[in-house]
């Protein structure tokens, strides 16, 4: 099996969206590969839902974070995963900071594909910032999954 985990701040927004983008096109795209996907935030409380924003464009998607539940990034959630992909790279230096033992697993996700952009937080902001999110990490993932099967194993 491989494991990757998307990360942001508060699990909230970004990660959320890119783990249901992320494991639908690895599935679609590696489909004899067992993947395990998950999100996690660098400063988030377990147990808060996405946001009512990521949950409408999710479902305008066909995927359904109602039920998704915030988690914190801890030293047994890093150690269970192959990858560590994070929508900033403060994110990385964060994790970097905090977990040593991740050196090599954690990469933005803009780094993966050769961009020097973050993929910014739209809390607060209206639903078409939002939408632009949603559609920069579909773009973005879709690039990546060469380098994320590759840096997972499982390619």
């Amino acid at each position: 099996m491989s494991s990757i985990l998307f990360v942001c701040t508060a699990n909230q927004c970004r990660s959320p969206l890119a783990e249901v983008i992320g494991r639908q096109l690895l599935t679609t795209r590696y489909p004899g590969i067992a993947w395990q996907v998950g999100s996690a935030g660098v400063r988030a409380v377990n147990g808060y839902p996405a946001t009512p924003a990521s949950v409408t464009v999710a479902g305008r998607h066909g995927f359904d974070l109602s039920r998704h539940n915030s988690r914190a990034l801890t030293e047994p959630v890093v150690e269970a995963a192959d990858l560590l992909v994070t929508m900033e790279a403060a994110h990385k230096r964060a994790i970097l900071a905090a977990f040593v033992q991740a050196e090599g697993r954690v990469f933005a996700l803009g780094e993966l594909i050769g961009e020097s952009a973050d993929v910014d937080d739209p809390i607060g902001l209206p639903l078409e910032q939002y939408e632009y999110t949603y559609a920069l990490l579909e773009k973005w993932i879709n690039e990546a999954l060469p380098h994320i099967a590759r840096l997972t194993g499982a390619a």
